[in-house]
């Protein structure tokens, strides 16, 4: 488990940089005059940064969810079963709340779902017709 906490304690420093890398580069404004093109290529990329940062945020709070269960010794145990989960997971995906056999029937029954509601939709849109 050591080996696993260095992984995120690594992963938590480089993304904590990396949030204050983009914060700061942030603060320096563009003051060029563009036209509507420069201006709709910064609003995208201000779209990008903000979507990143989400995410970036997100890994973030795994981490420190991840660090807590390390020290109440919950880490390494499936939220669904309570069976532990392989350190070979753990060590690919430290992030890991669930064994592979729980994740696969978690991701089936998302597809499951998924599947059913587009044919349940295309069944109305084609219905209204």
């Amino acid at each position: 488990m050591e080996e696993i906490k260095r992984l995120l304690l690594e992963e938590k420093d480089a993304l904590l940089s990396e949030i204050r890398e983009k914060t700061g580069n942030k603060n320096e404004i563009n003051n060029d005059i563009g036209d509507a093109i420069d201006s709709s290529v910064e609003e995208q990329e201000r779209e990008l940064d903000l979507l990143l940062q989400d995410r970036e945020l997100a890994r973030l709070e795994g981490i420190e969810i991840a660090l807590k269960r390390m020290a109440s010794d919950d880490f390494g145990y499936c939220d669904e079963c309570g069976e532990a989960i392989s350190k070979k997971r753990l060590l690919a995906f430290p992030l890991a709340r669930m064994c592979i056999n729980c994740q696969s029937n978690e991701e089936r029954s998302r597809l499951a779902q998924n599947a059913f509601s587009r044919a349940d939709y295309s069944s109305q849109v084609l219905g209204d017709e």
